[in-house]
């Protein structure tokens, strides 16, 4: 039932598509570029990537994705604490010297692992669906999400699919501002009409993202959003200030624009070690979104840790994932050496930099030959990797104009927002390389949650 509902909308909206006319699919295209551009939403001087079809999916796969992402969420909030509480582990979270002070400091308030953002394939057809990593640090599109989904909903295909089928894309900044908000107060601040400031280096790839967010926060809420560097914090009088501004909460970027200039980030490093500010997320939160707590979650020597529900849900949603050093473990209920068995199985598995992100440096076994799975091995007995077992690609077919329409099959991920624990809503990438990542030539589109057809 469920996946012949989706077959339907799918089919319908590809007729919608190939039927369009004044304006036709190709002039829509124009058009949602053209806004994009004239909105500031560029990747490397072009529009940023996106298609006029979000992704679609039904309401019990959002029933789904909420249940996995509240168990594998709490799970890997314990696996986070690894870190604090062993400290013969606390070299594969990989926290430098100049980090490891604010990654100490525990937050006033519930929770370390606050925001975050779990990347996962999901398959329509059976309802699987995978975790193949998180950014616990700080996970970033939701601005340029919400907006995207205001510029796809005004297009004239997406209004004829409203006529057929009752179906909405979720906007993710209402809850996430409740988030912050809800962090606010269990931290003590008691202010009526709080400031938060939105923290980012100003020339940073995601300033446009964070420059929605603001916008959105100062024409729906009742207080003060704005934007900062992490370099203007001033304390003055035991208070913090940001360009002129007392703060009360700080969502941050990644914990290295803090920590790479330190004495020119000094005053709002020490507000936060003061606890002057509140801090979403807290630097704790770093030690969250290292590949290695995909390790903890699946390795039977951490799973003591676990309830029966997280321990379903691990088993249900996490492929297999190792570090890679020289020991025995087991795979499949066998056990195996690690090294040789990753290498004689190079079609099996996929390794990752432990602390990589955007994808960069990602080797799928499948898609590389002997001599560079090797090589790749060589590296990980220097560096810090993990193996993952290896997840086939979900894949969809998107409208594209090259010049004309033409319909191909890409290669998708769904992104899941976690805020304080449980599912936020998310996103959905899209590219023809088995690297899925905008920041390397991908393309971001809204879910779009399909209840009946009218």
């Amino acid at each position: 039932m469920t996946t012949a509902l989706i077959d339907s909308v799918n089919g319908s909206f590809k007729e919608i598509i190939e039927k369009a006319s004044n304006p036709s699919a190709k002039e829509q295209m124009e058009a949602l570029n053209k806004t994009l551009v004239a909105n500031g939403f560029l990747m490397k001087g072009k529009p940023f990537p996106t298609f006029l079809k979000p992704y679609f999916l039904s309401n019990e796969a959002k029933s789904l994705f909420a249940k996995a992402t509240k168990h594998v969420m709490s799970a890997a909030e314990k696996c986070a604490g690894i870190y604090f509480e062993k400290p013969e582990l606390r070299k594969y979270f990989e926290v430098d010297d100049i980090e490891e002070p604010y990654v100490d400091i525990q937050p006033n308030y519930p929770r370390r692992l606050i925001q975050a953002r779990l990347d996962a394939f999901y398959y329509p057809e059976s309802s699987e669906l995978k975790f193949l990593e998180f950014n616990c640090d700080s996970p970033s599109g939701m601005g340029w999400h919400d907006r995207l989904v205001g510029f796809i909903a005004e297009q004239p295909a997406y209004k004829a699919l409203e006529d057929k089928f009752d179906i909405k894309m979720e906007i993710l900044l209402d809850r996430f501002h409740d988030m912050l908000l809800k962090k606010l107060r269990e931290s003590g601040c008691t202010e009526e009409k709080p400031t938060m400031a939105i923290v980012c280096d100003r020339e940073s790839t995601i300033r446009n993202d964070v420059n929605c967010i603001i916008d959105y926060f100062n024409e729906k809420f009742d207080h003060k959003t704005i934007f900062a560097d992490p370099r203007d914090g001033v304390i003055k009088d035991g208070e913090f200030f940001m360009n002129g501004e007392k703060v009360h909460l700080v969502y941050r970027d990644a914990i290295q624009e803090f920590t790479a200039a330190p004495k020119e980030t000094n005053d709002t490093l020490e507000a936060f070690k003061q606890g002057l500010v509140c801090f979403s997320n807290p630097f704790c939160s770093r030690v969250g979104g290292l590949k290695c707590v995909l390790w903890f979650l699946t390795d039977e020597r951490a799973q003591h840790r676990f309830t029966d529900e997280e321990k379903q849900a691990i088993i249900d949603h996490v492929p297999w994932t190792r570090f890679m050093h020289d020991e025995e473990t087991t795979f499949q209920g066998e056990k195996v050496n690690l090294f040789p068995f990753v290498k004689e199985n190079r079609a099996k598995f996929v390794l990752k930099p432990n602390a990589g992100f955007g994808g960069f440096g990602v080797t799928i076994g499948c898609e590389v030959g002997d001599d560079e799975w090797a090589s790749v091995l060589e590296d990980c007995k220097e560096n810090s990797w993990v193996v993952q077992e290896y997840v086939p690609l979900p894949k969809d077919d998107y409208p594209q104009f090259t010049p004309e329409l033409e319909w191909k099959t890409k290669n998708v991920n769904v992104n899941f927002f976690s805020f304080d624990g449980e599912f936020g809503g998310g996103f959905v990438r899209v590219a023809d390389s088995s690297i899925i990542n905008v920041h390397q030539g991908g393309g971001l589109i809204p879910m779009c949650f399909v209840d009946k057809e009218k």
